[in-house]
């Protein structure tokens, strides 16, 4: 992986931990985008990979099993609450532990792997945060619901606009 891909996926890590340690509006836009964006790169890499085997298929289906579980761990941590009107999520310690111990059983599995034959490059690390938040999201989707609260408004971002202004022409 490129250098700078990486520093920015990690850095996009850090603020998005950032964000969900001081507690943020819990939106639909924020659940579902970042797994699926994560997860399409991730697949599209794997796919495009040619030297591609069914051993890093099957070392692949168990670090999505490991990054699904410990998601699904630490969706099932997070304080959920009301704030003005809205559906708010806020990380506690243990779904910052459960990031930390997530990242290092899933790097673990990924250095046996690369050991025992795995190619790098069929294990990108797109895929491996993209499947931790989908498991995240599948479990504070049902408890969001299940909240008096509804689901906070997706608020404007300042690439919103130039987004819409570039998909109109």
């Amino acid at each position: 992986m490129n250098g700078w891909l990486l520093a920015s996926l990690v850095i996009g890590c850090v603020v998005v931990l950032v964000f969900r340690v001081l507690g943020e509006p819990l939106n639909w836009r924020d659940l579902l985008a970042p797994p699926i964006v994560l997860i399409t790169i991730g697949v599209v890499g794997v796919v495009n990979f040619d030297g591609l085997t069914g051993s890093d298929i099957a070392w692949l289906v168990g670090g999505c099993v490991i990054g699904l579980a410990f998601g699904a761990a630490r969706g099932a941590t997070v304080r959920l609450y009301e704030k003005d009107g809205e559906l708010w999520q806020k990380y506690t310690k243990w779904s910052l532990a459960l990031f930390v111990l997530g990242v290092a059983v899933s790097g673990g599995y990924g250095l046996v792997a690369v050991k025992l034959g795995m190619h790098p490059e069929a294990r990108p690390y797109q895929l491996a945060i993209g499947i931790s938040f989908a498991g995240e999201a599948a479990v504070l989707f049902p408890r969001g619901l299940a909240m008096d609260a509804p689901f906070a408004k997706d608020k404007e971002r300042p690439w919103d606009t130039w987004l819409k202004d570039r998909l109109r022409r």
